[in-house]
């Protein structure tokens, strides 16, 4: 007989409760609680640990949409492949256990799986499949079931809509939980770091490389401008090795990490103008 289904042992749904967890606790600035979840992240979902493999491979099956129907054919005998040969089975049920005893101790038992998750329906058919794949004795028929399932996820058109929301929260929470980072944060920052922290927050990639883009090349053209007319060689030189630095930077880069490279970029611009 197929496992019967845990959310509280599903690789996706756990990480994305997770990272809720902390987008929440930022939100009501506790500091202490978003740092000892990102330092759990990090510790039990390192590269070579079992926990991480097996949550790339959800994250492929479960973003991954608007393929034809060979295709999706062929990702899931990839992904069956690779559920026999990449795992060990007992060692990533110990990482499972270890990593559910952490969140219980550092934030009380049960606190973290409290976090709503979106789309929960295809996270439970993803992990369902894995766990079966993985399990020589699988339910056949259970098991096709769960591969039709993730075969109409893999070809099904994905329709963004227009307030598409960074966590899974009812419109209501979002809204007021919006209402706090603009009245904190939005007063801070120049017109253009709104514009990129809005898209940012949207999850709206094709915004958030536009927005990158055009800083970038204004930026360039700003800095361009200042060193031509800038007489002193010192600043000259020291402008440059700035300028080449932004050169590098990687406009289709959507890390937190990148929009904070931006942020940085954008200021620059702000103070060369004299804003």
């Amino acid at each position: 007989m197929p496992r019967t289904h845990n959310k509280k042992r599903n690789v996706g749904i756990i990480y994305e409760q997770i990272i809720n967890f902390i987008c929440g606790k930022l939100l009501e600035e506790d500091k202490k609680s978003a740092e000892t979840a990102v330092s759990i992240i990090k510790s039990h979902f390192k590269p070579n640990s079992q926990l991480y493999k097996e949550y790339k491979l959800f994250k492929a099956l479960a973003t991954t949409h608007n393929v034809n129907d060979q295709l999706a054919s062929s990702i899931i005998t990839e992904a069956k492949k690779a559920c026999n040969n990449m795992f060990n089975s007992d060692s990533l049920e110990k990482e499972k256990s270890s990593l559910i005893r952490e969140l219980n101790y550092s934030f009380g038992r049960g606190v973290i799986f409290e976090e709503k998750v979106s789309d929960y329906r295809t996270y439970a058919t993803i992990q369902t499949l894995l766990n079966e794949w993985r399990d020589s004795s699988n339910n056949f028929d259970k098991t096709t079931e769960y591969e039709i399932k993730l075969h109409n996820s893999l070809t099904k058109k994905e329709v963004i809509s227009e307030s598409k929301m960074p966590i899974s929260v009812d419109p209501l929470t979002y809204n007021i939980m919006k209402d706090k980072f603009n009245k904190k944060y939005m007063p801070q920052l120049n017109e253009s770091q709104q514009g990129i922290i809005k898209a940012f927050i949207s999850e709206d990639e094709e915004l958030i490389v536009e927005n990158y883009s055009k800083l970038k090349k204004s930026c360039l053209e700003v800095l361009n401008n200042y060193i031509n007319r800038c007489n002193n060689s010192i600043l000259i030189e020291k402008n440059s090795k700035i300028k080449s630095k932004l050169v590098s930077l990687d406009e289709n880069d959507l890390s937190k990490e990148n929009l904070q490279k931006f942020l940085i970029v954008s200021k620059l611009k702000e103070e060369i103008l004299g804003e």
